[in-house]
C-alpha cells in the first residue's frame, strides 16, 4: 500500500541522514573536511584508507541525492527545519502546479548530495566504476535541475555526466571492468534525452536539440539490438528503421511494461470528445474556423486545418494511452492535411479568419512543426530510428524559422496551457488543446452550432 511505501521511504532516508553523519564524523576525526578536503598534515597512518573512507562517503551521498530525488517524484517534500511531509498528487496535477518552497528545499538538497559526490569522486583515482557513478551523479543533476526548469544547467550537467559516461566506455574498450554493456547503454538513453529535452526549452539551441536527439535514437536502435558490439562506435552508426512485424511482436510483449504514466481514464474521455467531434466534422461537412462552445463560424470548404488539428489532438493522446499504431496514422493524417491547407493559404485560395471574419496572424507551419514533433516521438516508439529523426529535423527546421526572437519550441508547445502568450492568436491545435482543459462531462456537441453545407 501507499502507506508502507511511505514508512519504507521514512526509514530509508532516515538511515542516510544516519550514515551520512557517521562518515563526516569519520572524516573529522582524519581531520578530513565533508568534501574530503584534508585539513591538516597528512600522515602515513591515514593515507592508505583515505581512497577507501572518500569513496564510501561520495557513494552514500549519491545514493542520498538519488533517494531525495525519487521520494519527490514520489509526493515527499521537505520544510526548511529539515521535516518530510508526504502528499501524493494526482497524474494531471504534476506537471500543470507551480513548485512550493517545500518541494524546492528536498529537491534543492538532492542537488546539494548529488553535486559533493561529484566532488569527492574528483579526489579519487578515476576508475571505470568512479566514472560511471560520476557519470549517474551529474545525469541525476540535470533531472533536478530539469525539475526546477533550471534548462541551462540541467543541459550543462547531463553533457558532463555524458562526456563521463563516454569516458568509462573508453576504459572498457581498454579492458578494465566497470558496468555492464546494459547500464550503459541505459544510462545513455536517458542521460541524452534529458540533455535534448533541455534544449527544446531554450532560444536559439535548435541545432543542439537536433544532435542530442540523434545521439538519443541511436542509443534506443543500439538497446533493441542482439548484442552491443562496440559501444564506442554507438554514435557513428546510422540511424534504421525496424522491421514493423517485428516491432509489433515486441511491444505486444512487453506492453505491460510500457503502460502510460498518464490518467488514463481523463485522457479516454477526452479522446472521446475528439473523436465524437471529428466523426460529427466528418458527416455534416461542418467546419469551424473558431472552436466556442457557443458556435463557431462555419465555410463551404473542407476545413482540412481544422480537421488536421482534431486529428494531431487526437493522435497525441492515442500516444498518451501507449497506443502508437493509432497515434502514427491520425498524426500521418494531420500532417499530410495541414501541408495541403498550408499551400492552399499560400496561393490565396484559402484565408483562415475568427468569427468576426478578421484574418488570424498565428503561423500556421508551427501547428506542423508541433504535429510532425508529436510524430517523431511516435515514430521512437515504433523503433523507427531514421523516419523519427526525420520528423524531428524536419520540426525543428520549421522552428528555427517561423519562432520569435527569444522563444524556444517547448514555449510553443506549451501555449496552450498558459494563460497568455506572446502571439497576438494562438494557433488552431492551441485551441482545440485550450478546450481539452475546460471539457467537462456535461459537455453536449449539440451544444455547437451545426451549419450543414448542403444548407448553406
Amino acid at each position: 500500500s501507499s502507506a508502507v511505501i511511505a514508512d519504507d521511504y521514512f526509514t530509508s532516508y532516515e538511515y542516510f541522514a544516519f550514515a551520512e553523519s557517521t562518515i563526516v564524523k569519520s572524516l573529522s576525526s582524519m581531520s578530513i573536511d565533508m568534501n574530503g578536503n584534508l585539513l591538516g598534515q597528512e600522515d602515513e597512518v591515514r593515507l592508505p584508507v583515505l581512497d577507501d573512507v572518500l569513496t564510501v562517503h561520495a557513494s552514500i551521498n549519491l545514493r542520498f541525492g538519488s533517494l531525495l530525488l525519487e521520494m519527490y517524484l514520489s509526493g515527499f517534500t521537505l520544510d526548511l527545519d529539515n521535516n518530510l511531509h508526504h502528499h501524493v498528487p494526482s497524474v494531471s496535477e504534476l506537471p500543470m502546479q507551480q513548485l512550493s518552497e517545500n518541494q524546492k528545499h528536498i529537491l534543492r538538497k538532492a542537488f546539494t548530495k548529488l553535486e559533493t559526490s561529484t566532488v569527492i569522486h574528483r579526489k579519487i583515482k578515476f576508475t571505470g566504476d568512479v566514472l560511471m557513478n560520476q557519470a549517474d551523479a551529474y545525469r541525476l543533476m540535470g533531472t533536478v535541475n530539469s525539475l526546477l526548469h533550471e534548462w541551462a544547467l540541467a543541459a550543462k550537467n547531463c553533457k558532463v555526466g555524458l562526456s563521463m559516461l563516454s569516458a568509462s566506455v573508453s576504459k572498457s574498450q581498454n579492458g578494465e571492468t566497470i558496468a555492464s554493456a546494459d547500464d550503459i547503454v541505459a544510462t545513455m538513453i536517458t542521460i541524452t534525452q534529458s540533455i535534448f529535452e533541455a534544449f527544446l526549452h531554450l532560444p536559439d539551441e535548435i541545432q543542439s536539440a537536433k544532435d542530442a536527439f540523434r545521439m538519443h535514437l541511436l542509443a534506443q536502435q543500439a538497446a533493441a539490438e542482439v548484442g552491443y558490439g562496440d559501444l564506442s562506435d554507438m554514435f557513428r552508426k546510422e540511424l534504421k528503421n525496424e522491421g514493423e512485424e517485428e516491432v509489433r511482436q515486441l511491444l505486444l510483449l512487453n506492453k505491460d511494461a510500457t503502460l502510460p504514466i498518464v490518467d488514463s481514464a481523463q485522457v479516454q474521455e477526452s479522446l472521446n470528445i475528439y473523436q465524437s467531434m471529428l466523426e460529427e466534422t466528418l458527416q455534416y461537412g461542418m467546419h469551424y474556423v473558431e472552436l466556442d462552445i457557443n458556435g463557431g463560424a462555419a465555410n463551404d470548404n473542407r476545413d482540412i486545418l481544422y480537421e488536421g488539428s482534431l486529428r494531431s489532438v487526437i493522435g497525441s493522446l492515442y500516444l498518451d494511452l501507449n497506443e502508437p499504431w493509432k497515434a502514427r496514422d491520425e498524426l500521418e493524417n494531420a500532417v499530410q492535411l495541414l501541408e495541403e491547407g498550408i499551400q492552399l493559404v499560400d496561393s490565396g485560395k484559402y484565408e483562415v479568419t475568427g468569427d468576426d471574419g478578421i484574418p488570424l496572424t498565428y503561423s500556421l507551419r508551427l501547428d506542423l512543426a508541433h504535429v510532425l514533433h508529436s510524430l517523431s516521438y511516435t515514430y521512437l516508439a515504433l523503433m523507427q530510428w531514421e523516419k523519427s529523426y526525420d520528423a524531428f529535423d524536419q520540426a525543428m527546421d520549421i522552428y528555427q524559422l517561423e519562432l520569435l526572437e527569444g522563444e524556444s519550441p517547448m514555449d510553443w508547445n506549451s501555449i496552450a496551457t498558459t494563460t497568455s502568450s506572446t502571439r497576438e492568436s494562438t494557433s488552431m491545435t492551441d485551441r482545440l488543446l485550450n478546450y481539452l482543459f475546460r471539457a467537462t462531462e456535461d459537455i453536449d456537441l449539440e451544444d455547437f452550432q451545426q451549419i450543414d453545407n448542403t444548407t448553406a
